[in-house]
């Protein structure tokens, strides 16, 4: 595996937005992703810190273990670090909208229908790429349904990603993952579903090359 002498910062696992204080809008991410992640970039030679929401996975040994629960949690403790990593991971599955207000105790079942109020959370990384100094490697995580390759190229280029991460639903969650990576010059790889370790062993490869200088290497141009 290629050094890593870097600082990374990696997002791992779901949010939860709660409603009330015993319901919650959430996904079934894990988390696994991000740990496997921590763990190749560990193994490296990085020094890491992954900012993790709920999930029932331990932490890796050796790495920096930081829980948040909410998207918004979740940012203010990458704003926290952000400066100070020279890599910055986002494979959390953080959740797009929250509920608008949060209600305290539970709500009672009442009327048949129920309208609630959702609000946008912050996009965490399209915030960090705003930030980026000169030198800081982003990488991105897309979960898309139709054209994947057409919308992770979009992601990259309006959160300023120098790697997109393309998956689809088919595997959210499981232990295996079928992805693009991706660069604003084209699929840098193509990975048949395999277990995330190899997936994450992959991406810190080419993240390592990036942070060494080098060029990555490319399947093939989006117009092939």
């Amino acid at each position: 595996m290629a050094e890593l002498a870097a600082k990374v910062l990696i997002t791992a696992g779901p949010t939860h937005e709660y409603l009330d204080d015993v319901r919650f809008l959430g996904n079934p991410s894990t988390g696994l992703m991000g740990i496997e992640l921590a763990k190749a970039a560990r193994a490296a030679g990085a020094e890491v810190t992954v900012v993790c929401g709920p999930t029932h996975l331990q932490p890796p040994p050796g790495v920096r273990w930081v829980p948040v629960v909410s998207a918004r949690d979740m940012l203010g403790a990458v704003n926290e670090r952000f400066a100070a990593c020279d890599v910055f991971i986002a494979a959390a599955a953080v959740g797009d909208y929250r509920p608008a207000e949060r209600a305290k105790g539970k709500f009672k079942k009442g009327a048949k229908e129920f309208q609630l109020k959702l609000v946008q959370n912050p996009d965490i990384l399209k915030t960090m790429g705003r930030k980026r100094r000169d030198g800081q490697i982003l990488v991105g995580y897309s979960l898309e349904v139709k054209d994947p390759l057409k919308y992770g190229l979009k992601k990259l280029k309006a959160k300023r990603c120098d790697l997109m991460v393309v998956n689809t639903p088919g595997h959210f969650g499981e232990s295996k993952e079928h992805v693009w990576i991706i660069d604003d010059r084209g699929i840098v790889d193509e990975l048949p579903p395999r277990g995330k370790v190899k997936v994450a062993a992959r991406v810190i490869e080419l993240v390592a090359m990036l942070h060494a200088g080098s060029d990555v290497p490319h399947l093939r141009g989006f117009e092939a």
